[in-house]
């Protein structure tokens, strides 16, 4: 098992489970950064988007009958995203899909947009990796994004002046947060707060995309952006939302071996829980060992620390208790196929239900919701003996 994860590409059938993300040419963080994508392209009907030549940035696709061409983009459009979901020759996938997003681009000044561009790109880039390069060409797709948007925004008066974003939130959003706050203060002044806050924060994502050890800096922001956005203006800006916050999984130091997780094996509520998470664990990722396993003497964890938590071991790092579980999560691909399909599933703009959902996964996987989790953790852990079949577990 270890074998094949560290090396996906010497499985020779990947699985056609969608479900499933290793054992095929691309690392499994990427793929789950495609397929989310695909989902949401899925979902929203993107395909319905896909337009005929009109007004093209380059001329001579008007030659070209626009029924033929808005036809062979949407067959192209779904082959590709479908055989994606499927693992059927994921590169290719990848790549066919974004191409067809900017075939659509450049044929129509109409489906122009930043948003297209950007996924269409991300998705090609996919398709472009090399493992003996890693992935930052996707990496530096996303500095140059946030440090183009931030040095446009300078360079327009309008936003340097929060004129764009006085108008933008009170005549075309009727913002009601932001008309509540603007009559304490003078409107102008908050628009001018919003606007520099939004261009200091896209540069400098640009700059600590740059630095490793800020990725996880990064990522939080980014991702805090973006949800700010759809709180604040109810949209998702077509694919955007979807592929920015997707798109962090490139900063993603993803598992290339099964992790070892310790566990007490004489509890029957922890054997019930092991049992649940193995169930969902399609590509096998984590390899449960009880503490007095030669993996769980190996670890030096012993038997009254893993009778109160359990514990994941990936590397030199070890998180225990409510931190353990929350990695199991953050590391099985199924959680990002399911959650996107959630929110995307949600359909036109404006939803208050993708946008509560969004927030409570800001809630509980932010560090701020720690201590919350680990108080619930202490107490499912005092009364494990009542939510277990066995009426006690051998260490109280």
């Amino acid at each position: 098992m270890a074998a094949a994860i560290s090396h996906p590409e010497n499985l020779a059938k990947p699985s056609w489970n969608p479900l499933r993300c290793a054992g095929t040419a691309l690392p499994a963080n990427l793929l789950v950064m495609a397929k989310t994508i695909a989902i949401a392209l899925l979902l929203t009907n993107h395909v319905k988007l896909l337009p005929r030549p009109f007004l093209p940035f380059l001329p001579w696709l008007d030659r070209i009958p626009g029924i033929v061409f808005q036809d062979t983009l949407r067959v192209a459009f779904l082959v590709s995203a479908v055989a994606l979901l499927f693992n059927r020759s994921v590169r290719l996938s990848s790549f066919l899909l974004g191409m067809t997003m900017l075939a659509g681009v450049v044929a129509s000044k109409a489906y122009y947009g930043n948003n297209k561009t950007f996924t269409g790109l991300i998705l090609v880039l996919t398709g472009l990796y090399e493992p003996k390069r890693g992935p930052w060409l996707l990496r530096l797709q996303l500095v140059v994004v946030y440090f183009g948007a931030g040095l446009n925004k300078v360079l327009d008066p309008d936003w340097r002046t929060g004129v764009f974003f006085s108008n933008w939130a009170v005549n075309r959003l009727h913002q009601a947060a932001y008309l509540y706050l603007a009559s304490f203060v003078p409107s102008v002044l908050l628009a001018q707060i919003m606007s520099w806050f939004t261009i200091v924060t896209e540069l400098s994502l640009s700059g600590i995309f740059l630095v490793r050890r800020l990725f996880p800096l990064g990522i939080w922001l980014s991702i805090l952006l973006h949800s700010g956005m759809v709180f604040f203006t109810g949209s998702t800006f077509t694919m955007f939302f979807y592929a920015m916050t997707a798109s962090m999984l490139v900063f993603i130091s993803w598992p290339e071996s099964p992790l070892t997780v310790i566990y007490d094996g004489d509890c029957g509520f922890c054997t019930r829980t092991k049992q649940w998470f193995e169930r969902f664990d399609l590509d096998g990722l984590f390899h449960w060992r009880t503490y007095a396993s030669e993996a769980g003497i190996a670890s030096g964890i012993f038997a009254h620390d893993a009778a109160q938590r359990v514990y994941l071991i990936d590397g030199a790092r070890i998180y225990a208790g409510f931190r353990a579980f929350r990695m199991l999560v953050l590391y099985n691909p199924i959680s990002y196929l399911l959650v996107y399909a959630l929110v995307a599933s949600e359909g036109r703009d404006g939803s208050k239900l993708r946008e509560v959902t969004i927030g409570l996964l800001l809630l509980v996987f932010s560090p701020l919701f720690t201590p919350i989790g680990e108080a619930m953790y202490r107490w499912i852990a005092r009364n494990r003996y009542r939510l277990s079949a066995q009426p006690t577990c051998r260490v109280d």
